[in-house]
């Protein structure tokens, strides 16, 4: 009798144990908080950051223009662009941007020089055109296009050089998708999620390696260098960065 009230001890304490491990392994690491800077854009969407890694840029779906930040915030250019709810930017080639129209599922090729853009339209299915292309990135190693669509469903796509689609991933580790950065030193990349207010340190193909918390309401673009983390929210109006972990 006492060796058997013995064994049901040990179970139950071993039991306890592996819930505790278990809850240890799934609870999400929070980002430390560095600073936050109020920008003067309204309702700013999407986050990148030229070759020299000095200036930002953001766009807006309010007012479909592009936006050149210093690195706390500060407008140094606005910029006209022939584009419909902006959700995303990303730096492509020399002088030249990637912006992410949402509804239209269209990435705009817009040449800061000439200050002309060319549509790509991206052929893929989804549930609901306010759910569309939420984020864009360029993977310079290998040439290759990055976009994420937001929700119903939440999905990775991957694009040739010429649009066309490469390859596209289920996303099942947040509600909604808002938006991404690829980082080149790394071969990753960074996806953030408004709803669950996290970011997301993914593989090439959408698998989470890594999730932080974050509390930012409504945060929609990020960028990643080698010590810090910046992410621009909608709602605030406002640039935070982040010690990159």
């Amino acid at each position: 009798m006492l060796k058997n009230i013995s064994f049901i001890i040990f179970r139950g304490t071993a039991t306890i144990f592996i819930v505790l491990l278990i809850a240890s392994f799934c609870k999400k690491k929070t980002l430390e908080y560095v600073a936050s800077y109020k920008i003067k854009v309204k309702e700013p969407s999407g986050l990148a950051i030229n070759h020299s890694g000095n200036v930002l840029y953001t766009v807006s779906d309010k007012t479909s223009k592009i936006y050149k930040l210093s690195m706390i915030g500060g407008v140094m250019e606005t910029i006209d662009c022939e584009g419909n709810n902006l959700e995303g930017v990303s730096t492509f080639t020399s002088n030249k941007l990637l912006l992410a129209e949402e509804g239209a599922k269209t990435i705009i090729v817009f040449d800061m020089e000439t200050g002309k853009g060319s549509n790509h339209k991206i052929k893929y299915k989804n549930k609901d055109k306010n759910s569309g292309i939420e984020g864009v990135t360029f993977d310079s190693n290998s040439e290759t296009i990055f976009i994420i669509n937001e929700k119903k469903p939440g999905k990775l796509i991957r694009l040739r050089k010429d649009f066309s689609v490469l390859a596209t991933y289920d996303l099942d580790f947040a509600d909604d998708y808002s938006g991404i950065f690829y980082e080149n030193s790394s071969n990753l990349l960074w996806i953030l999620s408004d709803q669950d207010k996290t970011v997301n340190k993914c593989t090439l193909k959408g698998k989470l390696i890594e999730s932080y918390k974050i509390d930012i309401k409504q945060a929609e673009g990020i960028v990643v260098t080698n010590n810090y983390i910046y992410i621009v929210s909608d709602a605030e109006e406002k640039l935070y960065s982040y010690k990159k972990p």
